[in-house]
Formats: structure tokens, C-alpha cells, sequence
């Protein structure tokens, strides 16, 4: 079951476009990155809800948010989860063999720097996503706080640059359709905190 479409999404055509022209280059590995509250995972709810990307993969489509798992059992755990796999110790295994022999597939992995960021634990998960990533006819998807892709991952170029906070009248339009349009403009401009860069653009995870 795939979270809802974003109901409030503005100002990121530009990445919504671009991530779209890296699936037409077959099963692409994408990672979205950046601070936390930017829109990552607003940004992959918007792809996988994309006609493009319904029409591509129909069913085969899975959200899985990754932030309650702790290593990579727990990970395979979740995954397999959503693909309807039968509880076990260890559903790595079972995991690669369903997603290999189902029709093409989308994988997004939303939240995976919780589960990534311990060194302890890196370098496992950056195996396991390295076997999913051997499955030909799988895209991937990744959001993850930070900058830094994981390793063993061959992703696919040109890479999606960390999103940059929305531009002032994005923000204005979400933060009007989040808090209603009785809010005068010039008191929203108020609300909306500028992050000082020399492009003006505003960050509404400040809010």
C-alpha cells in the first residue's frame, strides 16, 4: 500500500523533471539528499505517484520508510514487509529472489540514513543496497538526510544534486495552503525565514 500523493507540492518541477529523465535511462539508482524537512520524501511520493511512473510500474511499486530499522535484518525486514513476504529471521535472501523474479520494479527506501549512519552497520547496508542494485530490472530510490551517497552503489548520472530550500513564492504558496489563505502576504513573508543564501530562497522546515 503506497503513502497518499502529496496534496500540497510546489516548487520542484525542476527536480520532478530531472528525476524523470533518469528513468528513461532503464532502471536508474537515485538518491535524494539534503537537510532535514526539505522535501525529500515529499519529492519521492511526488515521483512514485508520477502518470509516467504508474504507468511504468503499476503495482510493482514499494514505500518503504526505513526509520525504525536498526540493521540490516531489520531493513530486509521492513522490505519484505511491504512485498508481502513470510516473517522471518532473515528475509534478505527472500527479498532478492522475490524482487528478481517479479516484473520491473520501483524500491524507494525513504528515511535511510537512520539505519546507514552507524558506522557499525554501514558497511552491511551498503552491501545489501549493492545486491538490490545487481537486480537489473529494479529502480531504486533513496531519500537520506545529508550529502553523502552510500557507497558499493553504481548511481546513476548525473546525480540529483541535495535539494536547495524552496525559492520565496513556493514558500509563500505552501505555507498560504498549510495555515489557510486568510494570512496576509506581507505577514507570511514574516513567517517564512530566509537560510541568507544569495539566491533569497526560504526553507519552510524552519517554520
Amino acid at each position: 500500500m503506497l503513502p497518499s500523493q502529496p496534496k500540497i507540492f510546489h516548487g520542484r518541477e525542476s527536480e520532478v523533471s530531472e528525476i524523470l529523465q533518469l528513468f528513461s535511462l532503464h532502471c536508474p539508482r537515485i538518491a535524494i539528499l539534503g537537510t532535514g524537512g526539505i522535501g525529500k520524501t515529499t519529492l519521492a511520493r511526488a515521483i512514485v505517484h508520477h502518470q509516467e511512473i504508474s504507468n511504468r510500474y503499476k503495482q510493482y511499486r514499494a514505500v518503504v520508510v526505513c526509520d525504525s530499522a536498526t540493521d540490516k535484518l531489520e531493513l530486509a525486514a521492513l522490505i519484505g514487509a511491504h512485498l508481502g513476504l513470510k516473517p522471518g529471521k532473515d528475509l534478505t535472501k527472500a527479498v532478492l529472489a522475490h524482487l528478481s523474479a517479479s516484473p520491473p520494479s520501483l524500491l524507494v527506501l525513504d528515511n535511510l540514513e537512520t539505519v546507514w549512519e552507524p558506522v557499525e552497520y554501514r558497511g552491511e547496508i551498503e552491501g545489501f543496497l549493492a545486491l538490490l542494485t545487481d537486480i537489473d530490472h529494479l529502480a531504486l530510490v533513496i531519500t537520506m538526510r545529508g550529502t553523502e551517497r552510500p557507497a558499493k552503489v553504481r548511481w546513476t548520472r548525473p546525480f540529483v544534486l541535495p535539494l536547495r530550500p524552496l525559492e520565496h513564492a513556493a514558500a509563500q504558496q505552501a505555507f498560504i495552503e498549510i495555515a489557510d489563505s486568510c494570512h496576509d502576504p506581507a505577514d507570511v513573508d514574516k513567517y517564512i525565514i530566509p537560510v541568507g543564501d544569495r539566491e533569497n530562497n526560504f526553507d519552510l522546515s524552519r517554520l
